[in-house]
């Protein structure tokens, strides 16, 4: 029973997820934010609920070490594991102004993160640099898709003008008034069903993981890092598999970038706020898992950046310390 609540909170949480996040998209619509500002702030949250829902409700259930696991153990798997295999799959030449601040962002909220663990606790002092990185990264995000909606603006006026003259000729318009007031109670209804999946889910898979932990003899930071944090991943990878599919090289390692940045930035200080305690971080944190975590994102992203092409030779190399890293902490069980 408690592997099967651990299953059943991981499918809530990410199907909740999808819920909430379009359900959230089509009434911030509804409510007349422009489609490129929730593409570039709500959406870009979208794959990284399940981690942020987990971790939060692991702070606030006082189990520290499985909040930290999480977040970080989420932007590894998200690395070694996702954008490994859209190196591997994608290997094309890319844009260097395209990814360099991003990436640099990225990095450097890493470091950041790594410096506030030396002392082996995460405070509210900590939170600060980390949410402005955040939010920096977010006003890129949406400054980037008003240059993209710009750009695309000259295409859309001539869709409006045509949908402008259906309107006027009255070509089903009381119609369309109905849908759409009938289309706001059923995204409200979606957005609730979402938001209580969330919750129920991120609850049993916390407890169920802690049973399991407890069962088997680990500690909750293998569980965290491993398991857990692979589990909430799986948006992420289902993402990219359907980018690799689609052969968007762009959209997946973007999907990915986005996702662990704002795993990096936004969880622990979430965390942190919400619980109102310090957050106290394992030797294992402090010296295995998180200068892992930056070693394989340096080497995923540094060379995609000088040579302006990403190889299949980076995503090998990338999973394998990755596949390296799970090796040795299982062992040292």
């Amino acid at each position: 029973m408690i592997y099967m609540s651990f299953f059943i909170g991981l499918i809530l949480i990410c199907k909740g997820g999808d819920w909430f996040v379009d359900a959230a998209s089509k009434l911030s619509e509804i409510l007349g934010i422009p489609k490129y500002v929730i593409g570039a702030t709500i959406v870009s949250f979208a794959t990284t609920m399940p981690e942020i829902i987990v971790s939060v409700a692991a702070a606030l259930d006082g189990h520290s070490a499985m909040a930290i696991g999480n977040a970080v153990g989420s932007v590894s798997a998200n690395t070694g594991i996702i954008l490994a295999l859209s190196l591997f799959f994608l290997p094309v030449a890319i844009k260097r102004e395209e990814y360099l601040f991003k990436n640099s962002l990225y990095i450097g909220t890493l470091l950041l993160l790594l410096i506030s663990f030396k002392d082996r606790i995460f405070d509210r002092a900590d939170c600060l640099l980390l949410l402005l990185a955040g939010i920096l990264f977010l006003v890129e995000n949406v400054k980037n898709a008003v240059c993209k909606k710009e750009v695309s603006n000259s295409k859309r006026k001539k869709e409006d003008m045509i949908l402008h003259k259906k309107i006027q000729a009255g070509k089903n318009g009381e119609k369309k008034v109905k849908n759409k007031r009938s289309s706001i109670w059923e995204t409200f209804f979606w957005f609730c069903i979402g938001a209580v999946c969330i919750v129920a889910g991120s609850e049993l898979l916390v407890h169920s993981a802690c049973k399991i932990a407890e069962i088997l003899h680990i500690s909750e930071d293998i569980i965290s890092v491993t398991i857990v944090a692979m589990g909430t991943s799986l948006p992420e990878l289902v993402t990219t598999v359907t980018a690799i599919l689609k052969k968007e090289s762009s959209l997946s390692v973007g999907n990915i970038i986005g996702a662990n940045m704002i795993d990096s930035a936004f969880i622990l200080p979430i965390c942190t706020l919400l619980s109102g305690e310090k957050l106290p971080v394992s030797l294992q944190m402090a010296q295995i898992d998180m200068p892992l975590c930056i070693l394989i994102s340096v080497l995923a992203l540094l060379p995609m950046l000088i040579r302006q092409k990403i190889k299949r030779r980076d995503g090998i190399l990338v999973f394998s310390i990755y596949a390296g890293y799970l090796l040795y902490i299982c062992w040292a069980i």
